[in-house]
């Protein structure tokens, strides 16, 4: 298993703070779904609370990895875009609100946080889980609104994605290598303005995709993943044609191997 962790800068508007009610980003929600644990070989490579801000080295506001670590990220924006700390699920503290929907063609408010290519977050063929929490409002679904990815379509080293994908709310995860692209989609919605807790899971035998605990596969062997792209959350980028996530976030996590 790949060890490591990693520090989020991120600027963002003053805040709704919460507090922890454990060092498990996954207390009080599905137990099952993969989220990392603090302490011993589970260890998440990257847990992404968005609690406690601090100055980053340009001035930004610094969020650290839960668990501590050397890395760090930034939010990019693009045509007035921003993000919000605001309450996150019961005893989870703070998570991230991005900007809402918009009818334009062009010019609609963009945001992403943005963490830098690692080695610590890149699986290879071995084991892969990928996650966080989410909420969202049944006005704030589209057809393409990106949770979190590393890599795009055509990435060279291939790409893993989680997704909701549909106007009706229902995720889905993705894992493309060179050899072949493997997806699954959850049959459990998140469009109901409550929180849910989501991840994706790539194994020997194939994806799973895990809402509250409710799991769906898909069989299929993949090869490597390994690429040079960062880390995005909220969107793969700030273009016109990006597919925006518009609801709020909290607990994102990569855990490589074991």
């Amino acid at each position: 298993m790949a060890s490591g962790v990693l520090v989020l800068l991120v600027s963002l508007a003053p805040a709704v703070v919460g507090c922890r009610s454990s060092t498990d980003p996954g207390v009080g929600l599905a137990p099952t779904t993969g989220a990392p644990t603090a302490t011993g070989p589970a260890a998440a490579a990257l847990w992404l609370s968005f609690d406690e801000p601090t100055t980053g080295y340009d001035g930004s506001t610094a969020y650290a990895d839960a668990q501590g670590g050397p890395l760090a990220g930034r939010v990019v924006t693009g045509s007035r875009g921003g993000v919000r700390r605001v309450a996150g699920p019961p005893g989870r503290g703070s998570a991230l609100a991005f900007p809402p929907r918009c009818s334009a063609s062009t010019g609609c408010p963009r945001a992403m946080v943005e963490v830098p290519p690692s080695p610590l977050l890149d699986a290879g063929t071995g084991a892969l889980r990928f996650g966080a929490t989410v909420r969202l409002a049944p006005g704030q679904t589209t057809a393409g609104s990106n949770i979190v990815q590393k890599g795009r379509y055509g990435t060279a080293g291939g790409q893993w994605k989680l997704q909701v994908d549909s106007d009706e709310g229902f995720p889905s995860c993705m894992v493309r290598t060179a050899e072949e692209v493997l997806t699954v989609r959850s049959r459990v919605s998140v469009s109901d303005a409550s929180w849910h807790r989501v991840s994706c899971r790539r194994d020997a035998d194939g994806l799973v995709i895990e809402v509250d605990g409710t799991a769906d596969r898909r069989a299929g062997g993949v090869g490597s993943v390994d690429n040079d792209e960062p880390v995005r959350i909220g969107s793969p980028g700030v273009g016109d044609d990006d597919d925006q996530f518009h609801g709020s976030i909290d607990d994102v996590f990569v855990r490589v191997g074991g």
